[in-house]
C-alpha cells in the first residue's frame, strides 16, 4: 500500500500538521501552499483542512511519472564533462 492508498482509506479531514507530516515539509509550507490554492483544501471557520480523497488524487497526479520534470542542461554542458 502506498501513501496515497492510506490516506484516502481515511475519514476524518486531514490538519495542516497531518499534511505537514505525510510530505515532510513545514507547516508554514502547508499553510502556503493552501493559501495559493496548490493543494486541495478547505476552511471550517479559521481552519484549514484536507478532505483525504481530494489530498490523496492530488498526491497520486504529483508522484505520477508524467509530472516529472526533466531539466534540460546548457549546450556548455557537454564540455565539460569526462569523456569515458
Amino acid at each position: 500500500m502506498n501513501l496515497a492508498d492510506s490516506i484516502d482509506g481515511r475519514r476524518n479531514a486531514l490538519t495542516v500538521s497531518d499534511v505537514a507530516e505525510l510530505l515532510n515539509i513545514s507547516e508554514r509550507q502547508v499553510y502556503k501552499l493552501a493559501a495559493e490554492n496548490r493543494i486541495p483544501s478547505f476552511k471550517i471557520g479559521g481552519s484549514v483542512r484536507f478532505d483525504p480523497a481530494a489530498f490523496a488524487a492530488w498526491l497520486r497526479q504529483k508522484i505520477a511519472p508524467s509530472s516529472v520534470r526533466t531539466i534540460s542542461r546548457p549546450a556548455e554542458y557537454s564540455r565539460y564533462r569526462s569523456k569515458a
